[in-house]
């Protein structure tokens, strides 16, 4: 088997040199790194770099945990943060929650010494139960702000106020808010918001939910809404939206006349021919590469290999949300 110290002899370069040219290249010259990198085409070397991580102190893992694998709404954060992460250096691992605080925390106890870090996305667990996790093991979380952790964030509350005070704009004072998943923490905020925004001008908040962030959803939840005699809804996600649209033209519900429909994000494109639907825009990509970067830097200190380590003050990034305005309202 051909090793890192036959890679070094070919090259005509230290072991230590060879060494640092796949764990630390910043560390070494274009030249030097060509040459080393050519002996090792030449001779089939493949760097193990689970043993260089171990050597370093770290498994060069780093993990993400999300509530639910399937919604649409997590797809372009665990995009950016592989992305992220993967740039760094580090490979990722991603685990399902099924959206279970306990399953959370048996996660982070399962991965902690596995992994160098963890991103918890929208995590449900109490912020004590957390708390404890991050003893001594970086934690990032992402739309979810604890004392002592980084964290980032969307600001939906502006965008759903924008989008609470055009529906009263066009003269709607009752609003359905269909919600979930059950125990989304963000969920409860978001419907406290609307509720807020309604009850200003002496209107009805109704609430439905929880339901699953697909299109089925949305179809099975028109019959109850229709039934409230409420003229606006705002659905938590893009897919249940789209499936209230799909129900409403089967019975001749016209949209936006007869019901103006909006969702909370903006996530999907599935070329149904609906209209363009009225939604936020919340940038989880950015918050992904965000989070990504935070949990390497934390990382990085952790195993002593940032030159500028020590005790930060804990970052908290909170990102914008826009409204939207299509032609659903």
């Amino acid at each position: 088997m051909v090793t890192l110290a036959d890679v070094a002899r070919q090259a005509g370069v230290s072991l230590a040199t060879a060494s640092r040219v796949f764990s630390r290249p910043e560390k070494v010259g274009v030249e030097t790194t060509g040459k080393v990198l050519e002996a090792a085409d030449r001779l089939g070397y493949i760097a193990n770099s689970t043993a260089r991580a171990l050597a370093m102190g770290s498994s060069g893992l780093l993990g993400l945990v999300v509530p639910k694998l399937s919604s649409s709404y997590f797809a372009p954060l665990i995009s950016a943060v592989q992305s992220e992460v993967e740039r760094s250096g580090f490979e990722l691992i991603i685990v399902d929650s099924r959206g279970v605080p306990e399953s959370e925390i048996e996660v982070a106890r399962r991965l902690r010494g596995r992994v160098d870090g963890l991103i918890f996305a929208s995590p449900r667990s109490s912020g004590t139960a957390l708390a404890n996790v991050a003893l001594g093991f970086p934690i990032v979380t992402v739309n979810r702000e604890l004392p002592n952790l980084d964290s980032v964030s969307v600001d939906v509350t502006t965008g759903l106020t924008d989008l609470c005070e055009l529906l009263i704009a066009r003269g709607h004072r009752t609003i359905a808010y269909l919600g979930g998943p059950e125990g989304s923490l963000s969920d409860d905020g978001r419907f406290r918001t609307v509720r807020a925004a309604i009850e200003n001008i002496g209107g009805e908040t109704l609430r439905f939910g929880p339901v699953e962030p697909n299109v089925s959803a949305g179809t099975e939840s028109f019959a109850k809404l229709r039934s409230s005699g409420a003229r606006a809804v705002i659905a938590y996600n893009a897919l249940v939206a789209h499936g209230l649209m799909l129900a409403a033209a089967t019975v001749g519900t016209r949209v936006p006349e007869d019901l103006a429909v909006a969702a909370v994000d903006d996530l999907i494109d599935i070329g149904l021919g609906l209209p363009s639907l009225t939604a936020i825009t919340q940038p989880m990509g950015e918050a992904g590469s965000r989070a990504g970067q935070m949990l390497v830097a934390q990382a990085a200190r952790t195993r002593g290999t940032d030159p500028d380590s020590g005790a930060p003050t804990p970052q908290r990034l909170v990102l914008p949300s826009t409204l939207i305005i299509g032609e659903t309202c």
